[in-house]
């Protein structure tokens, strides 16, 4: 059977594109008229938006999905120039309801992050990030999974909106192991996934 040959989502790249234009220095003029303010101590963001994510495993097709997504992080600033901490994020795969608890899927990561600052003057940062992928499911014939091995990259903008406030841009691709699941049903082995994410937060610092 031939193998399906994987081509870059131009949706994605076009999204890091934008968050890293808007976030390029204009010239001295437009670095005084946005100032940003020294980054130091703890910080907590949340965002949420939209994005894709690809999923398949050793007994299933590849299946894409567009759906919303969401983030929460938080760290310590080590340098201006650097922070390092936690994110929890994630695709919908299929929305919950109170009404029918075995409805819910979604696909998780949890990593250690680090987000770079090349220019101290500017909101721009670079993210990379390790951890561990979740497929997490409410279907009574099915089990969710973990494993260790996921990763995401990102590029993000944030603007300042009051002292300790700052509205965030951001644009992530990751990508990893899901793990196994085999309850006495359904056996689903090497799982996986790819996705991308354009989100939009508040953090706090």
């Amino acid at each position: 059977m031939p193998q399906r040959v994987h081509r870059p989502n131009i949706v994605a790249t076009a999204a890091l594109a934008v968050v890293a234009l808007a976030a390029a220095p204009r010239g001295a003029a437009a670095q005084s008229a946005d100032p940003q303010p020294p980054r130091h101590g703890l910080w907590i963001a949340f965002s949420a938006g939209g994005g894709q994510v690809e999923t398949w495993s050793d007994q299933a097709t590849r299946s894409t999905k567009t759906t919303f997504t969401m983030s929460l992080r938080g760290g310590l600033t080590v340098v201006p120039a650097l922070r390092l901490g936690l994110e929890v994020n994630g695709w919908g795969l299929e929305p919950g309801s109170y009404s029918d608890p075995a409805k819910g899927v979604t696909v998780n990561q949890t990593l250690f992050i680090a987000q770079l600052y090349p220019w101290s003057t500017r909101g721009l940062y670079l993210k990379g990030g390790l951890g561990w992928g979740s497929f997490n499911t409410m279907h009574a014939d099915d089990w969710g999974s973990k494993a260790f091995g996921a990763t995401v990259l990102g590029a993000g903008w944030e603007r300042p909106i009051a002292r300790n406030l700052r509205l965030v841009f951001a644009a992530d691709w990751g990508r990893g192991p899901l793990g196994d699941a085999n309850p006495l049903i359904v056996t689903s082995t090497g799982r996986r996934f790819r996705g991308w994410a354009v989100n939009v937060g508040i953090q706090y610092h």
